[in-house]
């Protein structure tokens, strides 16, 4: 690859991975659920379920790092590191490189508002195609710039998110440390 300014244009099809999903209809996944599974399934929308493999029919289990395109209802991208599977109307795209795929993954994210607007109805739910994901060009720098920019937004990721878990609780001991001391001082014991 020729670099030019520091990075060369790629379609996602040309250098990333195209994986397959799991042929399973909604019920079966009601049918096979259980929180203590091995398997995570994703299906359309946000629905999430947990499964046992050898319950899973005809199971396409993705055991390496992969970015999952929900192509219908909710579009969007999750980046997964665990083994999973999906229903196969949608897709998931890996690569050898795991600074690469996060890359990637970024990127997706970033142009997530793209892929929507370019999805078409299909009855009331969106739906974007293959080609949509697999002609999309990126522009790819250095595996180092690469690196340099997911280590800068897996920390920021960590932050924001440290920050939505850990500032309820903050607010909430707070709250308690307020209504401590406020009950301490407006306390006034007669003294005998």
């Amino acid at each position: 690859m020729q670099y030019v300014y520091g990075y060369v244009n790629v379609n996602i099809k040309d250098i990333f991975t195209r994986l397959k999903g799991t042929p399973i209809t909604a019920s079966k996944m009601k049918q096979i659920a259980n929180n203590s599974g091995d398997i995570v399934i994703f299906a359309g929308g946000k629905t999430v379920v947990k499964a046992f493999e050898n319950d899973i029919p005809n199971a396409n289990i993705i055991r390496v790092p992969s970015i999952l395109v929900q192509s219908r209802g909710v579009i969007d991208f999750i980046y997964f590191d665990k083994p999973f599977t999906f229903k196969n109307e949608m897709w998931a795209y890996t690569i050898d490189n795991k600074i690469t795929l996060k890359y990637l993954y970024y990127v997706l994210k970033n142009n997530v508002n793209y892929f929507r607007d370019n999805a078409s109805g299909m009855g009331s739910l969106p739906q974007i195609s293959l080609s949509i994901t697999e002609d999309f060009s990126i522009k790819l720098p250095s595996l180092q710039k690469q690196k340099e920019i997911v280590e800068i937004l897996d920390n920021f990721d960590k932050l924001v998110n440290d920050l939505s878990n850990g500032l309820p609780a903050e607010i909430e001991a707070r709250q308690k440390q307020y209504e401590y001391y406020r009950d301490k001082l407006l306390n006034f014991k007669r003294k005998n």
